[in-house]
């Protein structure tokens, strides 16, 4: 169980590190959010691996925990990432469907 929560809330922070990011923004969120916002997203998704690393450490140890909070952002990071590439090929398979009509 401690896995799985790890898991989600590193998929948490990095989604939102990628949200506040404004050259994501708009393959991301939809739209391009007020600086404010983004820093706020920046500040939340920081706090939410901080957050992953403590779960990570109380549930199965320091040394362990440590270790395995890096392997679940590995994989969050590419999770997050992957949604980030399907979301921009979409983008541009419609901005060409507009362009050839």
């Amino acid at each position: 169980m401690t896995h799985l929560l790890v898991q989600l809330l590193c998929i948490a922070g990095f989604a939102c590190l990628c949200a506040a990011m404004a050259r994501h923004q708009a393959d991301f969120v939809g739209r391009k959010l007020d600086p404010r916002t983004g820093r706020h997203l920046r500040a939340g998704g920081l706090t939410v691996l901080a957050i992953a690393l403590a779960a990570a450490m109380a549930g199965l140890g320091a040394g362990y925990g440590a270790v395995a909070w890096c392997g679940h952002m590995t994989v969050a990071a590419a999770l997050v990432l992957f949604r980030l590439n399907r979301a921009g090929a979409r983008n541009s398979t419609r901005t060409a469907r507009r362009d050839v009509r």
